[in-house]
């Protein structure tokens, strides 16, 4: 009965080593094929090659340090002729000038990146674009200035340098958690009568996003026009790479803004951190709760969440909607 005793547990014993060293298998694998592992081990290889081409032009430094210096003097003259920041100038100068070499390749890197330029087009297209639809009323302002001169200045400050307009007939209403926003986004959500525009920087599967979802798929079916955008960043932990296919099924439309990609590139670092949520033009919710469910406090990661957000009601939904 002891051997019979001792034998059971040696065997289990045994077992749970085979599984630990399984679950272990399982991780290393998991680690070292992901997505995450895949991109870095990408942009590390193309690290490498620049290393080495540097490593070989070493071999004619001196040829090498003279062109650069007429190169430089070209690019610090054309630096200076821009019509830019002047604050981007003197940093760029600053740093050719103390670090010659390095410093003009790395402007010449980042300003050549056809991908970086691309998204910069895309945008002033779409701000020239949703221009008409952001006119200030005049009478608007001429009532801010009666009520309150003091914000006069500010307002016509963003009005005219920010591109937005100074609305009134707006509700606003603060929520110090995201707890208590996602309680008003789920009510707001289901009164959606025409479309559901979602904009998000974090998105994470849980309770938080099955619940808009559950909502979302329902007014798809209704024939309300939802459609639903979020950061490349997600799919390197959050979401699989094909998500968005998920989500079309539902009759959602749904895009990724700026997808990681194994490229050295500055693009990566165009990152989408809006929390936007449009209903009907007239409802909008924005600040720094995310689609996650920390946001809300249903899970913990770093103690309790703190965001805070607002909601607009009236006008001034406008605005959100052109973004």
């Amino acid at each position: 009965m002891i051997c019979g005793r001792k034998g059971a547990m040696f065997l289990e014993e045994a077992n749970n080593s085979v599984q630990n060293w399984q679950k272990g298998r399982r991780t290393f694998f998991g680690i070292v094929f992901s997505r995450k592992a895949l991109l870095i081990g990408l942009i590390l290889l193309q690290v490498f090659g620049l290393w080495v081409l540097f490593a070989w032009l070493t071999r004619y430094v001196a040829y090498v340090y003279g062109f650069f210096l007429v190169a430089e003097t070209a690019l610090m003259v054309y630096i200076i002729n821009r019509n830019d920041n002047p604050a981007f100038q003197i940093s760029w100068l600053v740093m050719i000038t103390a670090v010659p070499v390095m410093g003009a390749l790395f402007y010449l890197f980042v300003h050549t990146q056809v991908g970086a330029r691309k998204v910069q087009k895309r945008l002033r297209q779409n701000i020239q674009e949703t221009a008409p639809y952001l006119k200030q009323e005049p009478s608007v302002l001429e009532e801010l200035e009666a009520a309150d001169p003091d914000s006069l200045g500010t307002a016509r400050y963003v009005s005219e340098h920010g591109g937005y307009p100074i609305y009134k007939n707006t509700e606003v209403r603060y929520f110090p958690l995201g707890d208590y926003q996602f309680e008003e986004l789920l009510r707001q959500l289901e009164l959606a009568r025409h479309f559901i525009f979602i904009e998000y920087f974090i998105v994470d599967r849980g309770y938080m996003l099955d619940r808009v979802l559950e909502i979302l798929k329902r007014k798809a079916q209704e024939g309300v026009e939802v459609r639903f955008m979020y950061d490349g960043t997600n799919t390197l932990r959050n979401l699989p790479v094909r998500y968005p296919q998920t989500i079309r099924s539902y009759g959602i439309q749904c895009r990724i803004f700026a997808p990681v990609r194994p490229v050295l590139t500055t693009v990566q670092n165009n990152r989408d951190h809006r929390k936007i949520v449009v209903i009907d033009g007239h409802t909008g919710f924005t600040g720094g709760v995310n689609l996650a469910d920390e946001y809300i406090n249903r899970k913990e990661r770093f103690g309790h969440w703190k965001d805070t957000a607002v909601m607009l009601r009236g006008e001034a939904g406008t605005s959100l909607t052109m973004m």
